[in-house]
């Protein structure tokens, strides 16, 4: 348990949007307590947005799209991973434009952001669920595993050996807190690859992609001079999974095992622990029977992928 929180005082990000290459303005401000995230557009009231849930979520292709009420915004990941590593709880986003900025393809700036608003503790508590047992999905091969911990932990792996030998294979583990978030996480850029661009742009993504915001992959090496990590990919892909995770409106106490997940599966967990929250406030304590189930289809689980 520990105090809700939101910002001090107002601060304005801009840039492009990583797939509709339109430009995009951001202010975000305090809001209170209970309020939640809520994206709304510009020049409308409080009460015509949307809250980061994923009751509203639109749409897991290459970004995560919330919406409600006539109103959709997209790639939201970047900036609810760092509302969720800094304990923000209550925040009112007014965005103009249908994409968050996608900045330099990290979440460095949001971070600078949101310590140049500096954070204000509420006078509200806010609880965190401790997962009770093992929840995870799986699908050719990928996997996205829930564990039962005292703290925020993930531990990541990602393959790309078949699109670009300069990834190849990747790991990443960290107790997911401000300091490790700030330091190792959010400076970690999106990436792509160049063979996948033509198909991307035919289908109006990627248009304001480009080597300032992300990095970009050819088979046989980066198009950019430099990393700022050696596994700068996988942190990347960990700092997606903590603004997915952020939609569960709640935080959590688990270690989270991914092995080449993504929007999507990630979207899927998601759904289970959100199932896992409303049953866990609903009943307070599960039957011992329903745990020792769980318990059993998770090792049939772990068997069938070799973990």
């Amino acid at each position: 348990m520990f105090f809700q929180s939101t910002i001090q005082q107002s601060v304005k990000l801009g840039g492009t949007g990583l797939h509709s290459g339109t430009e995009t303005t951001v202010t975000l401000l305090p809001a209170p307590v209970d309020t939640g995230i809520v994206f709304i557009p510009d020049m409308c009231d409080m009460n015509s947005g949307v809250t980061a849930h994923f009751d509203n979520l639109r749409d897991t292709r290459n970004a995560i799209t919330i919406g409600s009420n006539g109103y959709d915004i997209k790639t939201i990941e970047h900036f609810m991973a760092t509302f969720y590593a800094y304990g923000i709880t209550n925040l009112y986003v007014v965005v103009k434009g249908y994409e968050m900025p996608i900045l330099d393809g990290s979440s460095l700036q949001i971070v600078e952001a949101i310590e140049g608003a500096r954070i204000q503790e509420q006078n509200a508590f806010y609880d965190t669920f401790y997962l009770p047992y093992p929840v995870w999905v799986e699908e050719n091969g990928s996997y996205l595993i829930a564990l039962p911990s005292t703290a925020f932990k993930i531990t990541y792996t990602i393959d790309f050996t078949s699109k670009s030998s300069a990834i190849g294979t990747q790991t990443a583990h960290f107790v997911v807190n401000r300091d490790t978030y700030k330091n190792s996480i959010a400076p970690a850029r999106t990436f792509g690859f160049y063979e996948d661009l033509d198909a991307l742009r035919a289908n109006s993504l990627a248009l304001g992609g480009t080597i300032d915001n992300a990095l970009l992959y050819t088979k046989e090496g980066l198009v950019n001079n430099d990393l700022r990590f050696d596994n700068e990919c996988v942190r990347h892909k960990i700092l997606d999974l903590i603004g997915d995770l952020s939609l569960t409106g709640q935080s959590i106490a688990a270690h989270f095992i991914a092995y080449k997940s993504g929007h999507s599966m990630d979207m899927k967990l998601v759904k289970k622990l959100d199932m896992v929250i409303k049953r866990n406030r609903s009943t307070r304590k599960l039957p011992r029977k329903i745990l020792s189930r769980r318990k059993v289809q998770f090792e049939r689980f772990k068997r069938k992928m070799n973990i």
